[in-house]
């Protein structure tokens, strides 16, 4: 009996000190930050805006500043929910990826558009940031869509920190300065 309380004495304290950790790696958008989403409709096609405010913590720009180039993945999706809400229909489903370098010799920034295979130049990390904050998309073809109902729309930024160097990926998965994801977004138009 006394071993099975120091057991659940133990697994308790486990618990406790495991969701403390677990929530330094939820999105809180102290860095990253949807600001507005907006969905215009018109006949079978659809325009999607979307304003998304990126900052840099410390670490993250003194990484940058060291040459280690930092990604985030934008997801956009348009669905529609059937059914009583069993069944979600998929009508639009698109992610950009994004690349953030600094080049010291140049001393400029660069974000490069991974699918596009884009890449743009500036000189100061803010212009950088704002460009990449700018999500437009521009006749969505949207068909098959229930008139009656509401378009779900969803937008996503994580930070990868998969992509950051072994040494320093343990270090951002338990440290808040790395949490630079933005919690998802939800609309319905």
């Amino acid at each position: 009996m006394r071993a099975y309380k120091k057991n659940k004495a133990l697994l308790l304290g486990l618990i406790v000190l495991l969701s403390g950790l677990s929530g330094h790696g939820y999105a809180d958008d102290r860095f990253v930050k949807i600001e507005q989403a907006q969905l215009t409709l018109a006949e079978n096609k659809a325009q999607l805006r979307a304003d998304v405010i990126f900052q840099l913590s410390r670490s993250a720009q003194d990484a940058l500043h060291s040459g280690i180039p930092l990604y985030w993945d934008v997801s956009i999706e348009l669905k529609q929910v059937r059914w009583g809400g069993l069944w979600r229909s998929v009508l639009f489903s698109h992610v950009r990826r994004y690349r953030l370098a600094y080049y010291t010799l140049l001393n400029n920034y660069r974000v490069k558009d991974e699918k596009k295979d884009e890449i743009r130049r500036f000189s100061s990390l803010q212009d950088a940031l704002t460009y990449m904050g700018k999500i437009a998309y521009d006749d969505i073809s949207v068909t098959g869509y229930d008139t009656k109902l509401c378009i779900i729309g969803v937008l996503n930024v994580s930070f990868d920190k998969e992509m950051l160097p072994a040494p320093l990926r343990p270090i951002a998965y338990f440290e808040s300065e790395w949490d630079l994801s933005a919690a998802e977004r939800l609309w319905c138009e």
